[in-house]
């Protein structure tokens, strides 16, 4: 169920107060300072899964920046100088790999300029992008800016004096929640900049700002946000391989694979991912392919529970990082996707999907709502206990066939032409 409204803003009314009020630099400063540390708090439980906005805040960095004096020249809007703001990205995770596939969709006549606020763990530098003696690109992007300047206030000034000098035609801002530089120093640009929604489970700084467009990627959040009324646009996401040949499953063996971040695989659930395992494996020829780097206890304690339950570890492969999801699915002949429990992995289900997967989302009854499962393809199924695993399992599995349709194949076609169809600067119509 989709949150009402007025549920979904995280007020913080003193600090709003305090950057309307600031009149000095060091007091903007103090400030900036408390907002871009709020991170920690979008694991608090009012907050994680239940709230997106900051109406608050987004009205108090709108007026920092008049303050500022940035003003920008209106300029008209095209992929001809196109710049991505983020605050940092990583090797692994889904808003990387949807900025990488922004970059991809782009093509090599459009290249655009990545800019980086480096407001992630602050760790970032030009050194970590060279192979050998020689400057890496790894999106295939024309260039890479990481900002430099050690104060909030001076970073979000940069950021504004680098997008004056670039004049970019387009911006995509995908900056962390809390990144109030990166929103400060886009605002004044906000006729061409699209505030890609990326953080589609916990409340972000911009999210509630009139942008020349709030896209969101996930289906779940575009709910939330076009029930909120920020006249959202739903692009959806792409995956690096969309085209499966017909898959024919194996007699006696049921090939599960299940992709994401340790993180996503641990934290406040009703059972543990190993319970999960467990029933998964106990059906004869079932095996399990885990994709992405998990710690060694981690690895231990699935190992172990399978043990525990009689049934041999070696059934359940820890198979590292994977170059491509979708790819790797198909070179190991994957017959059913099972979602990361206890979060979903939007980005990896709807890469599984996209190759005429069924799939099984296990979720925990009293999940908070934004962090629930949904996309307008059929072919998953909801579970909330391990020990309805079996049943849920065959439930997917009876849709396979249908997902090879025609019918099917060109819903899922759709979907991808959504995202590419954004990134070319298209308008889309409602989801």
């Amino acid at each position: 169920m989709t949150p009402q409204t007025d549920d979904l803003d995280f007020r913080l009314p003193v600090l709003a107060q305090a950057l309307v009020e600031a009149k000095t630099l060091d007091a903007l400063e103090a400030a900036l300072s408390q907002v871009s540390r709020l991170t920690p708090r979008i694991r608090d439980g009012e907050n994680f899964g239940r709230r997106l906005f900051t109406r608050g805040l987004d009205a108090g960095l709108a007026r920092v920046s008049r303050a500022l004096q940035m003003q920008a020249e209106p300029l008209a809007k095209s992929n001809d100088n196109l710049v991505i703001v983020a605050s940092q990205f990583y090797s692994t995770g889904g808003h990387t790999r949807v900025a990488a596939d922004i970059v991809r969709g782009l093509g090599p006549d459009r290249q655009p300029l990545l800019v980086m606020t480096n407001m992630g763990d602050g760790g970032l530098a030009y050194r970590d992008q060279i192979a050998g003696a020689r400057l890496t690109t790894p999106m295939g992007e024309r260039a890479q800016l990481i900002l430099g300047a050690r104060t909030y206030a001076e970073k979000a000034i940069e950021l504004f004096q680098v997008l004056q000098a670039v004049r970019p035609t387009r911006i995509i801002l995908m900056c962390h929640p809390f990144d109030a530089p990166a929103i400060v120093g886009c605002w004044p640009f906000r006729d061409i900049v699209e505030f890609a929604h990326h953080a589609d489970h916990v409340p972000a700084l911009g999210a509630s700002m009139a942008w020349s467009a709030h896209v969101d990627l996930t289906y779940s959040c575009y709910g939330a946000c076009r029930g909120a009324g920020v006249n959202p646009v739903y692009a959806g996401m792409t995956s690096t391989v969309t085209e499966a040949p017909p898959h024919i499953p194996e007699s006696g063996r049921l090939r599960m694979a299940t992709c994401g971040d340790q993180r996503k695989y641990v934290g406040e659930g009703r059972f543990r991912w190993a319970d999960w395992a467990v029933a998964a494996l106990r059906a004869p020829g079932a095996e399990m392919r885990h994709i992405g780097v998990m710690a060694p206890d981690f690895q231990q304690d699935v190992h172990k529970a399978l043990a525990g339950a009689g049934i041999d570890p070696a059934r359940y492969v820890f198979a590292g990082l994977a170059p491509s999801l979708p790819a790797d699915l198909l070179e190991h002949g994957i017959d059913l996707y099972v979602s990361s429990y206890p979060f979903n992995g939007g980005k990896a289900n709807l890469e599984a999907m996209l190759l005429g997967l069924p799939l099984v989302a296990p979720e925990d009854p009293d999940l908070p709502p934004l962090l629930r499962f949904s996309l307008p393809l059929p072919g998953w199924v909801h579970v909330s206990d391990p020990e309805a695993f079996p049943a849920a399992a065959a439930e997917a599995l009876a849709l396979a066939p249908s997902l090879q349709s025609r019918d099917q194949v060109n819903r899922r076609e759709r979907e991808i032409g959504r995202f590419a169809r954004w990134v070319a600067g298209e308008a889309l119509e409602g989801a």
